[in-house]
């Protein structure tokens, strides 16, 4: 057979590619190392410069104080809602009253309907007494109207009827009576401090 190569051509290519791979692993090394020492650089460089940096140095700022605003309003809101809510209630409690008092009112004015029918029978049923009391000659008046009935009033006063037996005579409330008579007195009375 033959020897294609040397056994000392074999050993220069061991000790060449041994050579060259120790080389290899070296600049392999040194790159790694660069590249580390190139990004804890970095890292230093931007932790530096976020130290350094104004603008984060303010934003952080900025946050740390509208952080406070943030938490006060979110309470201000709380409190507005159940405020709210507070007001509903009180709104629905007066409306329920409001109801109630229209009610109350609506059956007051009927019971006031009522009572001033009865007034405008008794007035009518007065004035038939008084029709037939001045048919009988014991007073002379003319049944009706309110303004006949304070005519009435005035001439039975001037005749020196007292209050109670006018009121009792019409079939009147007294208080009724006097308050024509008071009326009466004081028109007249403006009638001559005019003058």
């Amino acid at each position: 057979m033959i020897k294609l190569f040397s056994v000392e051509f074999w050993v220069a290519i061991l000790f060449f590619i041994n050579f060259s791979l120790v080389l290899f692993v070296f600049i392999l090394i040194r790159k790694m190392n660069g590249f580390l020492t190139e990004q804890a650089f970095q890292a230093t460089f931007e932790k530096e410069r976020e130290e350094n940096d104004p603008v984060s140095d303010t934003a952080s700022d900025i946050m740390d104080m509208l952080e406070p605003l943030v938490k006060d309003s979110r309470e201000a809101a709380i409190q507005f809602d159940e405020q709210i809510k507070d007001k509903k209630r009180l709104i629905k409690s007066l409306n329920d009253a409001l109801d109630s008092r229209i009610i109350n009112i609506n059956l007051l004015l009927s019971r006031a309907d009522a009572m001033q029918k009865k007034i405008e029978e008794r007035q009518a049923e007065s004035g038939r007494i008084l029709a037939d009391l001045s048919r009988d000659g014991a007073v002379e008046v003319s049944a009706g109207t309110l303004e006949n009935q304070q005519h009435q009033i005035l001439k039975m006063y001037h005749q020196n009827y007292d209050i109670d037996t006018i009121a009792q005579e019409l079939s009147i409330p007294r208080g009724e009576v006097q308050l024509v008579v008071d009326l009466k007195k004081k028109f007249l009375e403006m009638e001559k401090n005019s003058r």
